[in-house]
């Protein structure tokens, strides 16, 4: 809407590039909700979608460190998943650019009762949790699945990265306090 009386101004002050962050950050949750959430969790964070046509979607997120393929086989049988193979003449796609490319990817799984969402990385193995009704979003009944599957991420502590994605995309509850 435009002023009549200054032409071609706007009645309204344009947002800061800061003041759009946080309207989209917090379009879902409130800050105090976020801090709610960070208190009763001790391992998983919130990260907001990156949006646009990346086709992701808001999760609770953890990163544990894998340096060795040890590493590896200690954060599956901590998780109670079976490491499966994959074929060398096997041409999936799941395999390019893998540090192991022996073992194939979990992807979605279930651990201690809790759907999650695995994936590896050269470096890491990203743990996420969504809402099973809404899978690009995050409630109430996702956070109570993350604290239902964070006593079974104990044994991990020494492995794990934090923040699980170092960007302003994870809320760090002491950067809001």
């Amino acid at each position: 809407m435009w002023n009549r009386k200054k032409k071609n101004k706007p009645l309204h002050t344009p947002l800061s590039e800061q003041q759009l962050w946080e309207r989209y950050f917090f379009e879902r949750h409130s800050l105090d909700t976020l801090l709610k959430w960070s208190k009763r969790l001790k391992y998983f964070r919130y990260c907001r979608a990156y949006g646009g046509h990346v086709g992701d979607g808001d999760c609770l997120l953890i990163a544990i460190r894998i340096q060795s393929e040890e590493e590896l086989h200690e954060v599956f049988e901590q998780l109670d998943l079976p490491m499966i193979g994959i074929s060398p003449d096997s041409s999936s796609s799941t395999t390019a650019k893998w540090t192991y490319p022996q073992i194939e990817h979990p992807k979605h799984v279930i651990i201690a009762g809790v759907k999650a969402f695995i994936w590896m990385y050269p470096d890491r193995v990203k743990l996420s949790i969504t809402n099973l009704e809404h899978p690009v979003e995050v409630t109430e009944t996702s956070v109570f699945a993350a604290e239902r599957l964070e006593p079974y991420l104990t044994p991990l502590v020494h492995l794990m990265i934090d923040p699980p994605q170092d960007d302003r995309y994870c809320f760090i509850a002491e950067d809001w306090r």
